[in-house]
């Protein structure tokens, strides 16, 4: 609970007071550390448990793989392999993580080859891991391989394989991935997809269809879509798309000083001199203040 509203001492202090050789205690401290950003505290607080001889499980590895860097992470993946008791697929999962975060892609895929068993978080994690570094021909083999194993995709398949095809230049086959999970497949697309989609569309410099798209979701689009479409139209210099997004995350997030700045620069960017006085006169109306520095080319939230 203390751990949630960020009183790491409060949550110490109550871990003082518990039982040291129940490892549920030990794993509760490490994700509170895990969880607040707080890695180095994490990984001491794991290696006190190894020095008392707590034994630790699945949860235990699982939790700490996550805040490790390479270094740790590779020394913890020989502690694994020596205790055959804390082999458990969430394990994998998370080693798998690790390396694809870690730069270390081929070892993640080859951790990935040499499991026995997988589940759904496996396929998604490597996938995921594959977009991340900019395999999205890879990504799409390990979908089919997945399709063929009789592991149906889910939510987070569909996110990680549009984002691997948007930071791999694939267009076309992302579109198709999503009509064919949404449509053939039956799944409900949520925001998030959408998000996706219009990243996609954008990167490869197709606003309008961006555009068209947005207007076709049937949910209200959110800042995540507009905030991604106002990128990338920043990106290619196209302020008309820009004025739009702008207009939309100012609407939207009324309250966020750095939207109206922005909306305003594109304004007299596009010579637009009066909405742009009229912009920051609405800012000042409403007591917000202007970020520092910000102009229409780097400001974003």
């Amino acid at each position: 609970m203390y751990a949630r509203w960020s009183r790491i001492q409060d949550t110490e202090n109550v871990f003082n007071l518990m039982d040291k050789s129940d490892v549920v205690t030990w794993n509760a401290m490490i994700l509170s550390f895990a969880n607040l950003g707080m890695e180095n505290s994490a990984l001491e607080c794991f290696r006190k448990m190894l020095s008392m001889g707590i034994q630790n499980d699945q949860t235990t590895i699982s939790t700490i793989l996550p805040t490790c860097e390479l270094e740790s992470g590779k020394q913890l993946h020989a502690y694994i392999s020596k205790n055959s008791s804390i082999l458990a697929v969430p394990v994998w999962n998370a080693l798998i993580h690790m390396y694809s975060r870690c730069g270390c892609i081929r070892t993640a895929y080859s951790v990935f080859s040499r499991m026995v068993s997988r589940d759904l978080v496996s396929w998604n994690t490597m996938i995921a891991g594959f977009g991340m570094h900019g395999l999205g021909q890879a990504a799409l083999h390990l979908l089919q391989e997945m399709n063929h194993s009789g592991i149906c995709p889910n939510s987070v398949t569909l996110t990680s394989v549009i984002s691997a095809c948007s930071h791999s230049g694939l267009l076309d086959e992302g579109l198709e991935i999503f009509h064919v999970i949404t449509k053939d497949g039956g799944f409900d697309p949520e925001m998030e997809h959408f998000s996706c989609i219009v990243d996609l569309l954008a990167r490869a410099g197709r606003l309008e269809d961006a555009v068209s798209f947005i207007r076709r979701i049937p949910l209200e689009p959110d800042n995540s879509i507009w905030g991604t479409l106002l990128a990338a139209s920043q990106a290619h210099q196209n302020i008309t798309v820009a004025i739009l997004a702008s207009e939309h995350l100012v609407h939207l997030e009324p309250e966020y000083a750095g939207h109206y700045v922005t909306l305003a620069n594109i304004y007299a960017r596009a010579g637009r001199w009066d909405e742009s006085i009229k912009v920051r006169r609405l800012m000042e109306s409403r007591g917000l203040v202007k970020p520092s520095g910000t102009s229409w080319i780097g400001s974003g939230k």
